[in-house]
């Protein structure tokens, strides 16, 4: 049988066509074999690709934490600033302060001899801080009511300097004996005290707004609100007692009904 014949067969088709791909497969491989095997990686590459590798994790974990501290610190300042007084949420430092300072030493009954005018001084491009003058004098519960609610404002204020004094008006020498003395001292008004101090607080006026802050407490307008409504309608409290101070006869027993008296005497 001929090669021709074989080729007319289903089987010598089959084996032409293997052989032609076997023939085709081996050039390829002589003439490109050389260059493929050469691109595999050897060792030296491999250790060499661990080290690059190794090098670019350290160069990734710089640059996070450099980012990581970044972040942080803006984001201590935003917190900074949200603390702070803010001029478009809280009003003008110079009008707005020495209000809530009055509107509070009203409410108290505190009486302020002087309140001064609001200092400012700038701090860097956004933050500034704020200082305020007051004196006055009055009972020590007062002052302490006062400075108490004094630090229930928002933002907090902090207390640049404060001198409490009593109040030598009501502690004069008599010059008599220590029996007098004593009789004196018992007749005194109770414990005064001179306050004198100033106030400091700080100030943001930069680009971050009160909504991008996060701030949440009321604005200068809500609060001018219920100041004039407290003004308006005021809260009636109980006079202050204190402790071991006896009741008035007066109004621990109710005065006589004259109108009572006169009927039963004309019983009798």
């Amino acid at each position: 049988m001929s090669f021709s014949d074989k080729l007319k067969t289903r089987k010598g088709q089959l084996i032409f066509v293997c052989s032609a791909l076997g023939i085709s497969w081996l050039f390829l491989l002589i003439y490109f074999g050389n260059s493929f095997f050469s691109s595999l990686p050897d060792a030296a590459k491999i250790k060499k690709a661990e080290k690059d590798l190794l090098k670019l994790r350290e160069e990734y974990a710089k640059v996070n934490a450099a980012k990581k501290e970044t972040d942080d610190v803006r984001n201590r300042y935003k917190a900074l600033a949200s603390r702070a007084w803010h001029t478009h949420h809280d009003g003008v430092v110079e009008t707005q302060l020495r209000q809530r300072i009055s509107a509070v030493a009203g409410e108290t009954g505190f009486k302020l001899n002087n309140i001064g005018a609001v200092r400012t001084g700038r701090l860097n491009g956004e933050f500034y801080h704020a200082e305020i003058d007051l004196s006055g004098s009055g009972e020590i519960g007062d002052v302490i009511k006062f400075i108490a609610e004094i630090r229930k404002i928002e933002p907090v204020l902090s207390w640049r300097r404060l001198d409490l004094r009593p109040d030598r008006r009501f502690r004069m020498n008599t010059g008599v004996g220590s029996a007098n003395l004593a009789a004196r001292v018992n007749e005194l008004p109770p414990t005064r005290l001179n306050f004198n101090g100033a106030l400091r607080i700080l100030g943001y006026d930069g680009k971050w707004s009160a909504k991008e802050l996060g701030i949440t407490r009321p604005d200068w307008r809500e609060i001018a609100r219920k100041s004039e409504s407290r003004r308006r309608f005021p809260v009636m409290r109980a006079p202050d007692r204190r402790i071991g101070e006896k009741v008035p006869a007066a109004a621990a027993k109710p005065a006589a009904n004259p109108a009572a008296g006169k009927a039963d005497g004309g019983k009798k």
